[in-house]
């Protein structure tokens, strides 16, 4: 409980709330058991190893979904540019300017004009240059990386003239170049000390690669993803037409919506970003962002804009939310079909997913079925049963699925394993899948428990009504021999 922490100064309860509702956001406090136990909810595991980083949270968790990705050093140079502004905003003394003299010598009106044309020119080019399809911190990250190879590790001063002379060719800021360098070689030596087990530069030396080349497009969609799962909750989407009343200055067919209920104007994307256009065609549907920033035209109007811009994809939503209070994962859906995963030994369907508090309807999840039909909205749906976790386990298993040791026994079956989840009036059917929901077993583990602890007999007189007569034998020593090796397993795993 935070507010019972004896902080020496206190901070307001509001920026309190504030906090534990990021955490909650991204996935590190899971606030469900806070109307019985009180408190701020409690701390998950992804919240415990984001602890470990002395970084803030977003980064924290950006670096963790990097290194599990595989791309930790790459990762390393996204959250170095994302804490910093962006390297394409030049400073003053970095601008190009166009001498004029104020004497007889001076240019005429038609010069000036060219010069200040290909001025302008000459800037759009170089902004171009570092224009990226993957957005705003893909492209700080590419302009980076080419930082680091103008200097190639020379050190001391020829390092530092080298990627002034760079900047200065290609428009970009040397002094913010320069602290996201420094960032990174920072970050590069944390992660040597808490991340040591990851793959990478940075994880064995605690150093950089100054001839890094660029992501390719798989690791390029890695990292929008690892941004994405620090910025769940600034997440917009391109508002559909009449999404958006009232009155506005600014063309509504630009404008995104806000993810959170707490923002309710409509939100444009900057000018200087990698993925403005003047064309609402062209914009990403989905993107998360890194900041707000309100501005004040001339005219008096004032506009919202969003800043460090990432497009993603919705369906990655669901995967990267896992955890976090933004998704909610509803009743299962008839298609697709329930499948049996061997990772988490469980039956496993998609379910009706939203996301945000504005309920945006985003691809389905994939959850444990058992779990998905305890919620209400299953409860009040007439497509499914309360045991159909048990009955699909049931065909799965006969049709050698959840045990690698009977994938010859579909063959010596009288009947398609598949007529279990029909709901067809058969008998057999009805009594296996009752057995196994009294017993409770709908996965591998379970099943191996209640052969080990319970019963050893348990489904075995049950297969009769399912077996072939001239493969009686063979049904009923691949299913002793499987027990017997199952009970092993089971034992071994307790000990």
């Amino acid at each position: 409980d935070v507010v019972q922490f004896p902080f020496p100064t206190p901070p307001h309860q509001g920026q309190i709330d504030g906090a534990v509702k990021l955490l909650a956001n991204i996935g590190c406090v899971d606030l469900s058991g806070i109307e019985e136990s009180g408190g701020d909810g409690s701390i998950t595991r992804l919240g415990t190893a984001v602890s470990k980083l002395p970084l803030g949270v977003r980064y924290g968790k950006m670096l963790l979904v990097s290194a599990q990705a595989g791309i930790l050093d790459y990762g390393i140079l996204m959250v170095a540019v994302l804490s910093e502004a962006s390297p394409f905003q030049q400073g003053p003394q970095e601008e190009s300017k166009v001498e004029r003299k104020d004497d007889d010598e001076s240019l005429d009106e038609i010069d000036k004009n060219a010069a200040e044309q290909l001025e302008k020119e000459n800037k759009k080019n170089k902004k171009k240059k570092w224009m990226h399809k993957g957005g705003d911190v893909l492209a700080g990250m590419l302009a980076s990386g080419a930082y680091t190879y103008a200097g190639k590790g020379a050190g001391g001063a020829s390092e530092k003239m080298a990627c002034r002379e760079f900047c200065e060719k290609n428009g970009l800021n040397f002094v913010v170049m320069e602290r996201i360098q420094k960032i990174r070689i920072h970050l590069a030596k944390l992660a040597k000390t808490r991340l040591g087990n990851a793959e990478g530069i940075a994880a064995k030396t605690g150093g950089i690669i100054n001839t890094m080349p660029p992501p390719n497009r798989f690791q390029e969609k890695l990292l929008m993803q690892a941004i994405a799962s620090g910025l769940l909750d600034n997440v917009a989407l391109l508002a559909p037409p009449g999404s958006i009343t009232g009155e506005h200055p600014y063309s509504l067919r630009s404008a995104y919506l806000n993810s959170s209920s707490l923002i309710s104007e409509p939100l444009f994307v900057d000018k200087a970003s990698a993925v403005y256009s003047r064309d609402s065609r062209r914009l990403p549907e989905w993107i998360c962002y890194d900041s707000i920033v309100r501005k004040t035209a001339k005219d008096g109007s004032s506009i919202t804009t969003l800043k460090n811009i990432t497009p993603i994809e919705p369906a990655w939503l669901g995967p990267l939310a896992q955890g976090s209070r933004l998704l909610s994962v509803g009743a299962p859906l008839s298609s697709p079909l329930p499948s049996y995963d061997p990772s988490t030994d469980a039956v496993m369907c998609s379910a009706l997913t939203k996301f945000g508090a504005q309920g945006w309807e985003i691809p389905p999840v994939q959850v444990e079925m058992y779990e998905a039909l305890q919620s209400a909205e299953s409860k009040q749906n007439s497509q499914f049963m309360i045991d159909d976790s048990f009955r699909w386990f049931a065909r799965f298993l006969l049709e050698g699925k959840v045990l690698k040791d009977l994938k010859d026994l579909p063959g010596m079956l009288n009947d398609e394993p598949a007529i279990i989840t029909r709901k067809a009036p058969v008998g057999k059917v009805a009594v296996l899948v009752s057995a196994l929901s009294k017993a409770g077993v709908d996965s591998a583990r379970a099943l191996r428990k209640h052969w080990a602890e319970n019963d050893s007999k348990f489904l075995f007189k049950l297969l009769k009504s399912w077996t072939k007569s001239e493969y009686a034998s063979a049904v009923k020593k691949l299913w002793m021999d499987t027990v017997k090796k199952s009970i092993k397993q089971h034992k071994m795993t307790e000990k």
